[in-house]
This record gives structure tokens, sequence and C-alpha cells, in this order.
């Protein structure tokens, strides 16, 4: 086989026997390939490689890519001057398939296409699902060290000394008590108060955190506390606030899922407060987390309408602050003078907090715009992390007949 006139190319040389680099000239003649560096150790060129040109191997071409020469003791030479060796070799890269690729604009677009459709399916899909596989190889000290470390964190950040009456205390532990021994978690899980907005959550470990607002919000009812806090427990059962750790995590999920090896996930602690500060559970770790509290307080003689009735009055509290909020923002409307921006801050927060005290009253006689505000799709939630729905109501009311 003719495979063309004769030809000398530059090429970076490497012998195969080891990582070495050096500068060649490729010399083709008489349909031989013969192979010189540039300089020797004497600074004369010497052949180092002379075989039959059908002996040699050429990578495919792709874009500006130089061509790797592959000779048969393992040798290789890589040149980027493709016109020479498209010339010797008798190549045609325009009529390859990946050339043909390169110039298709379609190819893009559906390579685009598929890319970000596997972003999502790794953002969706995959992650969550080894977050939870890598998640059950954790040990329950690991665990409780990332909580104690985002707990300290948190109260760095955003959570102060709860001031709660040492009444109000005890009442709230003992119904954390009673359902956690229910549950079979009294070993693992623990009770922490501390001063914010009402909210309950749970944090790696075990630790689950019941605020001042979130107490005074249900006036102490054992009722509506034992909801709440049975669905926290149920995010301790399933470790959803571990898995939603890790899944922000990718490197941890990796090699924890992979290996087996966990030693790395200590890593996490350090963004650990920042990742559980803006904690929002999937819909699907809230449903797992609501049935888990609808059996549990089952098991523990009471209802799941305790916890319908909690939704309720979390329900009632947003929308006593989006009335108000709605009102001063027309006031503020009006003619007059300016406000600022510190005060009407003041303002608001102080709304917020008037709605607290039986926000259900607030709400009496301004039913049409109550039902302008809670649309079907409308979802309100303490702090944002547990969205509150008509759905999971209508599901804790269907659960309790």
């Amino acid at each position: 086989m003719n495979m063309g006139s004769n030809a000398t190319l530059s090429a970076q040389w490497f012998d195969g026997r080891s990582a070495r680099r050096s500068d060649a000239t490729l010399f083709v003649h008489d349909d031989r390939v013969f192979a010189r560096n540039t300089v020797d150790a004497d600074g004369l060129a010497n052949v180092v490689a002379e075989v039959p040109l059908s002996a040699v191997i050429v990578s495919e071409r792709i874009g500006d890519t130089p061509y790797r020469l592959n000779f048969p003791d393992g040798a290789l030479a890589v040149t980027a001057d493709h016109a020479a060796v498209e010339s010797v070799f008798h190549l045609t890269p325009s009529e390859h398939w990946l050339a043909r690729m390169e110039r298709a604009s379609w190819v893009v677009v559906v390579a685009m296409i598929g890319l970000g459709a596997a972003l999502y399916f790794a953002y969706q899909a995959l992650i969550p699902m080894v977050a939870t596989a890598v998640a059950t190889r954790i040990p329950h000290e690991a665990e409780k060290t990332l909580g104690t470390v985002a707990l300290g964190g948190l109260d760095r950040w955003m959570l102060k000394t709860s001031r709660l009456e040492a009444n109000d205390l005890a009442t709230v532990r003992t119904v954390f008590e009673a359902l956690a021994d229910k549950a079979g978690l009294g070993q693992v899980v623990e009770l922490q108060f501390r001063d914010m907005v009402p909210n309950a959550l749970a944090l790696p470990g075990g630790t689950v955190i019941v605020t001042d607002g979130l107490v005074r919000l249900f006036r102490s009812d054992e009722r509506l506390l034992a909801g709440v806090i049975a669905h926290e427990l149920g995010h301790v059962h399933h470790r959803h606030s571990l898995r939603h750790l890790l899944e922000g995590s990718a490197s941890a999920l990796i090699v924890g899922a992979l290996i087996g090896d966990v030693s790395g996930v200590s890593a996490l602690a350090t963004g650990a407060p920042l990742v559980l500060s803006t904690l929002h559970y999937t819909r699907e770790a809230e449903m797992e987390a609501d049935q888990y509290a609808f059996d549990l307080l089952r098991k523990s003689g009471r209802s799941p309408t305790d916890f319908a009735d909690a939704m309720r009055r979390f329900e009632a509290m947003e929308l006593c602050i989006a009335l108000r909020n709605k009102s001063r923002d027309v006031a503020l409307a009006k003619p007059g003078p300016s406000v600022d921006r510190r005060d009407d801050r003041v303002a608001r927060e102080h709304l917020a907090d008037a709605c607290l005290d039986e926000p259900e009253r607030t709400l009496e006689g301004r039913e049409s715009e109550v039902d302008e505000l809670r649309r079907p799709d409308r979802e309100t939630g303490y702090m944002h992390t547990h969205p509150v729905t008509q759905e999971r109501i209508r599901a804790a009311d269907a659960a309790a007949k």
C-alpha cells in the first residue's frame, strides 16, 4: 500500500518505557518512518525508531488536537502538523463521523440538552439516592458530632438562649420524653430550647430544637406540641437532616457510596451550620415524617388531629401576618411623610409578634380577605423549613378517621 511521498514533521517523542518527553523529527522515506532525536547527549541527532509506515497507528483527529502516532514497540509521537500527517497517511478527517458531528449544530444542541437532563437527574434523583445510602453508613457517634457542631454554629449565628418559664419547659419536656420513649428513641434524642420565631427542627444525631416562639404560639397546648414533636421525631428516625447535609456535599457522597469510607464526612462539620440554616425538606421527606407522626400519635393514645390542628395554627399565624402587612403596605402607600426603613422593619416585627397570640381571632370577620390569600397552592411555614399545605392538613385529618 503506497502511503504517499516523502515528508518531514516535528513531534514530541515518548519512548514507551519512561515518562520522559523529548523533541524529535519524523522522516518518511520509501514507505518507512524514521524517528530521530532532535539533539542527543552529544549534540547529535540519532535514530530512535524505524518502522514501516503501515505499522504506525494514527489517532482520530478531533478539532485542532494533535495527532498521536503509535509505534509498534509502544513508543508515541505527538504532532500538531495536521497537514503533513494527513498528506502522508492519506487521511480525510472531514469525512469522519466525529468531524461531521463537530460541524453539526443540532448535535451541539442535543448534547447540551442531554447534559442538562443528566444534571437534573443527578440533582433530583441520583444525589438524594446516594445521600440516603451514605447516611446509613455513618455511625451515630459521627452523626452526633455533626449535630453538636451544627448547633454551636446556629447558636452563634441565629439562635438565642431560651427565656421560657420553668412550667413551660416542663410541659414540653414531658410531651417530648413520652413520645420519644414510645418511639424507642429515648436513648438517641435530646431536647434543646432556643429563643426564636415559631419553629422546631431536628439536627443530625437526634437533637430536637423547640423555640420559645413555638411554645408561645401553641400557648403550651400539649396536643399541638405533641403533633409537631412527633413530626420532628420522624425526621430523626429517617435521618432527614443528615441526608440533607450530605446532599450539599457531593464529594462526601461519592467517597462514602463507592468505597464505604465515611472518615471524610467529618469535613462536613465546617459547613453544617450554614447548610442547616437553609434547611428546607423535600415534599417526600415531609410526607415520611408526617406519616411517622400519625403512627406515633396513635401509638401514644393521641390522634393525628393534633398534628392537623398544629398546622392550622401555623397557617392562621401566617395569614394574620400577611393581612396585617397588607394593611400596613396600603397605609404606607398613601400620601404623607416617608417612613424610615428601620422604623418600618420594627413595625413589621411588632405585627408578626402580635400574631403569635390567638392568631385565629385576628382573622374573624375578614373571611373574604383570608379566602383571597388562602390559595390551593399556598405554602406557609415556620422559618420556611416545613411548608404547611392544605394537602398535609387533609392527610392528617384523614389519618385520624
